[in-house]
């Protein structure tokens, strides 16, 4: 069986790589770059058959993907942790209801006894998840 040609392997490559982008699955961008290194291997030099190009866009696929999956994959994640503590651990809050109010939520105050405070200003010393730790002034 005849060769494929070099335009359509390159069309393949970079029908793959997009195809990766749209559906995000990190496995088929090796089948894309591997279809683009063959493409180049068979503009250089001609390969036989479509057999030895598709063997040789396997063999590159799982070389690419065994070198590069694991430091990408971590790259990808590093980058897309985001953080969304988004309250200040330390500042002014007002007893209000039982609750301290304290930039526009309510938590629960753990380490006081704050049931004469109501509309009183205090000091906000630690927030983690729904609980307050608060300073009496």
């Amino acid at each position: 069986m005849d060769s494929l040609s070099v335009t359509l392997l390159f069309s393949l490559g970079i029908f793959f790589t997009f195809l990766e982008i749209i559906l995000y699955s990190f496995f088929i961008i090796w089948f894309g770059l591997a279809f683009l290194v063959v493409a180049i291997i068979e503009f250089f030099f001609p390969l036989p058959s479509i057999w030895v190009q598709l063997s040789l866009v396997v063999v590159i696929a799982v070389i690419l993907f065994l070198i590069f999956y694991n430091p990408l994959k971590s790259f990808v994640n590093k980058s897309q942790n985001f953080s969304n503590d988004f309250i200040k651990q330390h500042g002014k809050g007002i007893i209000k209801n039982n609750m301290l109010s304290y930039q526009g939520s309510y938590f629960k105050v753990v380490d006081s006894d704050i049931s004469a405070l109501d509309g009183a200003e205090v000091e906000v010393i630690k927030i983690d998840k729904n609980n307050a730790w608060i300073k009496n002034e």
